[in-house]
C-alpha cells in the first residue's frame, strides 16, 4: 500500500471562537492534514511559520499587530 503524504497547517484568527472551531471542527487528518498549530495575531503566525514552515497556513487579513 502507498504512504498517504500528510501536510501540515497552521491556524491563524483573532476572532477566538472561530479560530477554535476551524481547528477543532474540520477533520484535517480525513483531508490529509495534520493541525501543527494555531495563531491569535500576526505576529504569533509568523513565528510558527518561521519555526514549523508548515506545508498550509489558513488566516484572516488583516491580522493584529501586521497589516
Amino acid at each position: 500500500m502507498a504512504d498517504k503524504n500528510i501536510y501540515t497547517v497552521v491556524v491563524a484568527d483573532d476572532e477566538d471562537e472561530l479560530r477554535d472551531a476551524v481547528c477543532t471542527m474540520t477533520p484535517w487528518e480525513a483531508l490529509g492534514f495534520h493541525l501543527v498549530g494555531s495563531a491569535s495575531n500576526g505576529l504569533d503566525a509568523l513565528e510558527l511559520e518561521e519555526s514549523l514552515e508548515p506545508d498550509l497556513q489558513l488566516n484572516e487579513n488583516p491580522m493584529p499587530f501586521i497589516s
